[in-house]
């Protein structure tokens, strides 16, 4: 009976541990073509960007506005001999339809506080568009406006 089992055992071995050494090896053609297209590095990512408001989505979209918000600055409190500069922290709160519903801003936690300057940002924010909300309700997005040389301003 032990001999029935070994030979049993040495079959399943030999017969499973070569099928599983045969799977783990990559097939020859898997090399040649990683070596023929290799990445590009400076080529943008496949990865699509989502139809739905998300953090991603919402600061690309507030940078690529980041011109409206400093001539906002340069035209109220950059205006001064000694303009202040600053961090402005900001809640823009976008509708189900990507439409900025009402931005408020945090005088407490910002840097610069300046009426006018806030005034002129809440009207250019107003206008921006964002993509939809995934449930459709309101999304309440906060953001950081860094108004300080290196930063947004020159």
């Amino acid at each position: 009976m032990s001999s029935l089992r070994l030979a049993l055992v040495s079959v399943l071995l030999l017969t499973f541990g070569c099928k599983k050494e045969a799977a783990s090896s990559p097939p020859p053609t898997a090399d040649v073509r990683e070596e023929a297209a290799p990445a590009d590095p400076a080529a943008p990512a496949d990865e699509e960007e989502s139809p739905y408001l998300d953090v991603a989505n919402f600061n690309r979209k507030v940078e690529e506005h980041a011109g409206e918000i400093v001539a906002c600055w340069q035209e109220t409190a950059g205006k001064a001999p000694d303009a202040p500069t600053g961090r402005v922290k900001a809640t823009i709160v976008v509708d189900g339809d990507g439409k900025v519903k009402k931005t408020s801003f945090d005088p407490q936690r910002s840097t610069l506080k300046h009426d006018a300057l806030f005034a002129c940002m809440q009207a250019k924010i107003a206008a921006w568009k964002f993509n939809i909300t995934l449930n459709g309700s309101d999304s309440p997005m906060p953001y950081t406006f860094d108004l300080t040389s290196g930063a947004m301003l020159p």
